[in-house]
């Protein structure tokens, strides 16, 4: 196996990060859907497809390492959205959280000296500084619309 058992545990409790990502990205999705923000549904939505792929890439990663996915119960997303802004600020600090488990799986990698995690991770290091900013930038977006929300569904239809 290229990789400890300790790393092992650590990729798959990140599976199951990304996965409860994944769903509460769904639960994000559901509420714009609700409110009829076909716009904004469409990329929570497909947010929550990247996690579940994100997801997918560490089950490779452990299988190709020799080691044994372990696919995680995930506990229940957040549901009880109040509004746009608390869902963009949902997201965004779930980014945050995520790339600080991330930054915690490159430091135990380094750690351990273990290359080809390291190398692994580089991936997703990129990835978070990408999806913090898109997650800022949503935010940001819908805080400055207001209760006009419907102004970042034009927004989004010209982009």
């Amino acid at each position: 196996m290229l990789i400890s058992p300790k790393i092992e545990a650590a990729f798959n409790a990140q599976i199951g990060h990304e996965l409860g990502n994944a769903h509460q990205y769904l639960a994000i999705a559901a509420y714009f859907q609700k409110e009829a923000l076909f716009g904004l549904t469409k990329i929570y939505a497909q947010q929550a497809e990247e996690e579940r792929d994100h997801a997918a890439k560490f089950v490779k990663f452990l299988l190709d390492a020799g080691a044994s996915p372990r696919i995680p119960a995930v506990a229940e997303p957040r549901n009880d959205i109040a509004s746009a802004v608390d869902a963009a600020q949902l997201a965004y600090d779930s980014e945050i959280k995520t790339t600080e488990q991330i930054n915690a799986l490159v430091d135990l990698a380094l750690a351990e000296r273990n290359h080809v995690a390291h190398n692994f991770l580089q991936w997703f290091v990129a990835e978070q500084l990408e999806e913090v900013a898109s997650a800022d930038d949503r935010l940001r977006v819908i805080r400055n619309a207001g209760p006009t929300v419907m102004m970042v569904e034009a927004y989004l239809a010209h982009q």
